[in-house]
């Protein structure tokens, strides 16, 4: 909410002048649409793994948002009110508004004051009525109202604002409009009475779990959770289809289960007393099957909530990104989800995830997956003329998802983004693109270009067949070795937690969530970030590039690669992206790493596995490139890392010695390691600073 606040509040409303005033240059008959870019969040609605996301968190959440709008619009609109004294004997305002003001008596005594002391200033009156609105707003309970149960309406929406705006507008001259008047205009627009949409966001065996429980309770179905997925799907239609049965007010036996109704209960609470626009989409983490997101539907319908987010599955594994369009395709022919989507307009939200298909499949293979998916979901929601928006679900690293935004979008498959792109931006990445009100105007600028160039009506050549077969041999070949390494490796579990502060990383209380989602060691149920993160320390980068050498080795034809990085933006983004990941990375530093392993052999083998993929993917992507040095495009970021490195290096050191330390204690709780453990907080924190990335 700092961020909102402090930067985006005053930033957006300048973007979208710049794009007005462009527009009227060199497009006069173009019109920009309302609300072209818009803010939302999910912290506190996020409870994909966390225990301590509950209704009574996402509701403080919602008032907060609201609470911050409320009242940044309130001084706004005080200070409008001081600037547009206007007299009315200079300009009359429009019946309209007079109507409008007629409506209001009698005025609050404040605003009777201000009427009798500017008796000939209507504008300044409007407005005053409008901030006294807004400061009665803010004193609304609305946490109270939100988690209860009695009836209670919105003191106010954003209609009640913008009508007497826009009527206001239209009486001034343009000249006068075009200021302060047109900002604050876009700020309702922009941030409503709610700054941020909140996202809910949960795992689908959550889901699957409660439904399971209720059904259980109702004897229609035993064991819903371990059904096949064509009988569940079969069975959710037929309860779709049915009244809904009796249910009891509170729901569910275990905690867990009686908390995800209480979620559904808190969604048709906020969209009936505050309307719609307070919550983005229900994100469904690890959807395997149009059955989670019927689960959802049901639970919607059976929570009581009349009027329902869109519902958005989250494909983050590579077999889920395979089987993306099979599951949209299952959804959009079904009559229920049908009658949901008309409900909103026949838009449908789909979020990929960068992290775990990273972490499942390996670089290439996710890079390749993601794009794959994202044309077969295109194709699918096209043949059913649905209006699709693709989620970008992206971190930080290179690993994630992150690099230069600008080419990252306009990388996409030609048709997938069509207006429409939501991102994620998270963790240090808000502080670094955001935390100054021109590095936040030139990043958004930056994204909003992207998307229009993106977005433009050209003809597009199809991406050339011998290219398409090519990265098929190279993403199957990258995922050989990538699996080969992390999944098939006997001890690779006890190299990555010897060989990185992982153990020290997860102690760390920075993190949104628990590290892991079951148990801590196995690769597939870490968290993405303590993941990346770990590997990033010790400069290994390992995420953010193995596997592309073994990939680009198994296509020998370096004039074929070459045609392809000269031709093709997404394979030419694929190797600049892992450029920056490899002059990041220092394979010296990462050998005093190993040195901690405790089994030598173990550890010289996998040790020399990872080095030798480095100086294979290093000198491949240098040749396809025909770059004498990594980041050669890119003089000013090479510039800066090789000389951040060397002042990181030496905490690297420390933090090797003071691991050595910490792990020859007898008891790793002793008095003696909290000194050590404080060494660690501080190294961790230098490295992550210099080499500007966490996870």
């Amino acid at each position: 909410m700092y961020f909102v606040d402090s930067f985006f509040w005053n930033t957006l409303p300048v973007l979208y002048r710049d794009l007005e005033r462009a527009l009227a240059i060199h497009y006069p008959d173009v019109k920009a649409p309302r609300r072209w870019l818009k803010l939302a969040s999910w912290i506190g609605g996020d409870r994909d793994g966390n225990p301590f996301v509950k209704s009574d968190i996402t509701a403080e959440t919602l008032r907060l948002h609201r609470g911050l709008a409320v009242e940044n619009l309130r001084r706004d609109f005080q200070d409008l009110g001081r600037q547009l004294s206007v007299s009315s004997n200079r300009i009359a305002p429009p019946p309209e508004l007079l109507a409008w003001i007629e409506k209001r008596r009698p005025f609050p005594k404040h605003v009777d004051y201000i009427e009798k002391r500017y008796s000939a200033e209507p504008y300044r009156l409007v407005l005053a009525l409008l901030a006294y609105d807004l400061g009665e707003a803010s004193k609304d309970e609305m946490t109270l109202h939100l988690l209860g149960t009695h009836e209670h309406r919105a003191l106010l929406n954003v209609d009640h604002l913008i009508e007497p705006l826009n009527l206001i507008a239209a009486a001034l001259p343009q000249s006068l409009v075009k200021d302060q008047l047109q900002t604050v205009i876009y700020k309702v627009e922009i941030f409503g009475l709610h700054a941020a949409r909140l996202d809910i966001r949960e795992d689908s065996s959550r889901f699957n779990a409660a439904l399971s429980e209720v059904l259980r309770a109702l004897k229609i179905e035993s064991n819903f959770e371990s059904m096949p997925d064509d009988a569940r799907t079969e069975l959710l239609g037929r309860l779709l289809h049915d009244p809904i049965p009796d249910l009891a007010p509170s729901l569910g036996a275990t905690a867990a289960s009686a908390e995800t109704w209480s979620l559904f209960k808190l969604i048709g609470r906020t969209n009936e007393i505050y309307g719609s626009d307070l919550l983005g989409p229900i994100v469904i983490s690890m959807t395997h099957a149009a059955a989670d997101v019927l689960t959802v539907l049901l639970l919607a319908k059976w929570g009581g909530c009349k009027t329902l987010p869109s519902i958005t599955p989250l494909f983050e594994v590579i077999q889920d990104l395979k089987d993306a369009p099979a599951i949209l395709e299952q959804l959009f022919t079904s009559e229920y989800y049908r009658d949901h989507l008309s409900s909103r307009n026949n838009e449908q939200m789909v979020m990929i995830g960068y992290s775990d298909s990273n972490k499942d499949g390996g670089y290439v293979m996710a890079n390749w997956s993601l794009y794959q998916a994202q044309e077969e979901i295109t194709r699918v929601a096209a043949k059913y003329n649905i209006k699709l928006t693709i989620f970008h679900g992206r971190g930080g690293t290179i690993a994630r998802g992150g690099g230069p935004a600008n080419n990252a979008i306009r990388a996409q498959p030609a048709g997938s983004i069509n207006g429409k792109f939501r991102v994620t931006e998270q963790g240090e990445i808000i502080a670094s693109r955001y935390a100054n009100p021109g590095l936040a105007h030139r990043h958004l600028e930056q994204i909003a270009s992207a998307v229009i160039l993106a977005s433009a009506p050209h003809k597009s050549a199809p991406v050339p067949q011998q290219w398409r077969d090519s990265m098929e041999t190279i993403s199957h070949a990258g995922f050989r070795a990538y699996r080969t390494l992390v999944y098939e490796t006997p001890g690779f579990i006890e190299f990555w937690e010897s060989a990185t502060p992982l153990d020290e990383i997860k102690r760390l209380q920075i993190g949104s969530r628990p590290a892991s989602r079951a148990k801590a060691g196995a690769v597939n149920q870490i968290r993405a970030i303590p993941w990346v993160f770990s590997w990033m320390q010790s400069r290994f980068n390992l995420p953010s590039w193995y596997s592309l050498g073994a990939g680009l080795a198994a296509v020998d034809d370096l004039p074929l690669l070459q045609e392809m990085y000269d031709s093709w933006l997404f394979f030419r983004t694929l190797l600049n992206n892992s450029e920056i990941s490899l002059l990041k990375a220092d394979m010296d530093i990462s050998a005093l790493y190993v040195s901690l392993v405790p089994d030598k052999k173990l550890a010289d083998g996998i040790f020399n596995s990872i080095r030798a993929e480095y100086e294979r993917t290093r000198e491949s992507v240098l040749s396809i490139s025909r770059h004498t040095s990594l980041l050669q495009l890119e003089p000013t970021t090479q510039q800066a890392v090789q000389l951040r490195n060397p002042y990181v290096d030496p905490l690297n050191y420390i933090q090797v010695e003071t691991l050595r330390r910490l792990r020859s204690l007898p008891d790793p709780e002793c008095e003696e390691s909290k000194p050590l453990r404080e060494i660690m907080a501080l190294t961790i924190n230098g490295i992550a600073a210099g080499l500007r990335n966490t996870g």
